[in-house]
């Protein structure tokens, strides 16, 4: 039971001090670009395609300009789209680019203007949005970031309270031993003064 129980502890350590900076990483960033300028967007759909899969994370950090076959995201209305630039033009004295999901037939109807781009993709992580998109649920959040948390906290102070125990027996058995022996010396100093 109690190698079991340090197998879990272990594990548990583990998957606490691994995947939390990464999950506290990209939830930060899925709500501001203030960690390095990266901002992260769950992928909803598969427009493109092998590349950077439906379910994946994609991290986007913001250039002074973007080259044709840069990955980009960019709000379209009330949504993110990440899309290949297939073209760069100049409009109203502005830049623009083309784009298009690698899987769709056509290109993006509107160009997206420069201002408009949120960033170029860094990198990404393929099939793990559903659950950052879970995670920001109050049900994810507490499934996946408060309860381990709180057991691994709840587990270290259990271990503290125990080396706290220990150290008590500890001190407790020398101030006994102590107290026998003074007792000891009492009794042998009583006996020497009755001898003398």
């Amino acid at each position: 039971m109690v190698y079991n129980m340090k197998i879990l502890r272990i594990t548990l350590t583990i998957l606490i001090l691994g995947l939390l900076p990464f999950v506290v990483f990209t939830l930060i960033t899925s709500k501001t670009p203030i960690l390095g300028g990266i901002q992260s967007f769950v992928v909803l759909t598969g427009s493109m395609g092998s590349s950077i899969p439906q379910g994946s994370i994609i991290f986007t950090q913001k250039t002074p300009f973007y080259n044709k076959g840069d990955v980009i995201s960019f709000e379209k209305g009330s949504n993110t789209v990440t899309h290949r630039i297939t073209d760069v033009r100049v409009k109203n004295n502005a830049l623009h680019y083309q784009t298009k999901g690698d899987t769709n037939n056509t290109v993006d109807q509107e160009l997206v203007a420069r201002e408009d781009v949120l960033g170029k993709s860094v990198f990404f992580v393929p099939f793990v949005g559903q659950l950052v998109l879970f995670l920001k649920t109050f049900q994810g959040y507490a499934l996946l970031i408060i309860f381990p948390t709180v057991f691994f906290v709840v587990f270290e102070l259990n271990n503290i309270r125990k080396e706290i125990m220990k150290e008590a027996e500890k001190r407790a058995r020398e101030e006994w031993k102590n107290s026998k022996f003074e007792a000891l010396n009492s009794k042998q100093i009583q006996m020497t003064e009755i001898q003398t």
